[in-house]
């Protein structure tokens, strides 16, 4: 009887399906890169795996204090993976380059994008601005699978004058 509940066991676990969707890992690194002002991305160590965050000129500015702006034209999210790594100014090009090619990529549907403006100053002179970025309920869809974040936090972005 034991070896045939092992047994039933097995195949139950073994029949098991979950397609072909791969939980992504979201392990990036706490570097904020930008292509301008306006294009931010972090990568994670091996730079195949991205987080890019594109926002207009009114998310950034020198406003201080926090600002919450809805994951909509033309503020996007998404989440790419790459089969190899990517180079400095891969999105900062007009036309992206043939390679490396994208194996994966997602676009945020919904989330809110919170961003906290602090001044960076140096003998009571401003320097720079500091943008510490965390993006709630963030949401990606890739069919009927969902990757859900109740807050990401993104990372700080720091532009000096």
């Amino acid at each position: 009887m034991r070896k045939i509940v092992i047994l039933l066991l097995a195949l139950i676990l073994n029949s098991c399906n979950d397609g072909n969707f791969e939980v992504p890992s979201f392990d990036f690194t706490e570097t904020v890169n930008h292509c301008g002002e306006y294009i931010l991305y972090i990568t994670n160590t091996e730079k195949k795996e991205v987080m890019i965050l594109t926002l207009s000129p009114d998310e950034i500015n020198t406003t201080e204090g926090t600002k919450s702006y809805p994951i909509s034209s033309p503020i996007q999210v998404n989440y790419r993976i790459f089969d190899a790594a990517i180079g400095t100014t891969y999105f900062c090009q007009s036309i992206p380059p043939a390679s490396p090619n994208v194996l994966k990529d997602l676009n945020a549907t919904d989330g809110e994008i919170n961003i906290t403006t602090t001044a960076v100053k140096e003998n009571d002179i401003i320097t720079g601005y500091d943008y510490t970025i965390t993006i709630t309920n963030l949401l990606f869809k890739d069919g009927d699978q969902k990757v859900f974040f109740e807050t990401f936090n993104f990372g700080t972005l720091q532009l000096t004058n």
